[in-house]
């Protein structure tokens, strides 16, 4: 009966979509026994536009989606779950993008989004699970996946090469990750995002919200100097 209850609890969708540190410092209170990270500089600016992107485009071929912030309530059922990151260094251009998944048989999965955004991203990987933050994500707990369940570090926000290069490509990435997850799921006919998007920033919006983390970038990158 305690299971039966249990399943009936769970929200079922095909997939689910967390933006990193998206919400806080004001959800923090509601949740005090995690840490309050607020991520690299500008990193909550930029996962939202990431997370929306790749949910719109779900949505339109038929998946159903929860797009959900750092923080939220509830379990959830689905066939793959992705928790979209930044990384951030003391030492700029330390790291580069980075898998994170708790269980094993998820390999398989980080792989394949190993290998198809090492088409597009010229900085390379760090090892899966290369830090504890990776392995054991706080929200993994809170996802029952089949097909993932996978921190997806996108690059490193403190290292102006890489900074610079995802600026104008933030629409850009959250179309990947979509192509990505209708195919782990196999659901959908999202199409693979053209090579030539990739090279051009995708809307205004996204690239006025770069260039002004970029600025804030600049700063914090002063500060860490002196």
């Amino acid at each position: 009966m305690i299971h039966l209850a249990f399943l009936l609890a769970l929200v079922h969708v095909d997939v689910l979509i967390s933006a990193g540190h998206e919400g806080r410092p004001a959800s923090c209170a509601r949740y005090p026994k995690r840490a309050c990270n607020l991520g690299a500089q500008g990193e909550r600016e930029w996962t939202p536009i990431v997370a929306d992107e790749a949910t719109r485009v779900l949505r339109e071929q038929g998946v159903s989606v929860a797009r959900e912030p750092a923080d939220f309530d509830g379990n959830y059922d689905v066939d793959a779950a992705v928790f979209i990151h930044f990384d951030g260094s003391t030492s700029p251009c330390a790291s580069s993008a980075s898998i994170g998944y708790h269980e094993q048989r998820f390999a398989p999965a980080a792989q394949q989004w190993r290998t198809l955004y090492s088409r597009y991203f010229p900085f390379g990987f760090q090892p899966d699970d290369f830090t504890v933050g990776l392995r054991d994500y706080y929200a993994f707990r809170q996802v029952d996946a089949r097909s993932g369940s996978l921190v997806l570090e996108l690059g490193e926000l403190t290292c102006p090469q890489q900074r610079a290069w995802l600026a104008p490509r933030l629409t850009f990435e959250g179309d990947l990750i979509a192509y990505f997850l209708s195919r782990l799921i196999g659901k959908g006919d999202v199409p693979l995002p053209s090579a030539n998007i990739a090279n051009h920033a995708s809307t205004a919006f996204s690239i006025g919200r770069a260039r002004r983390v970029a600025r804030s970038h600049s700063t914090v990158r002063s500060r860490v100097r002196n």
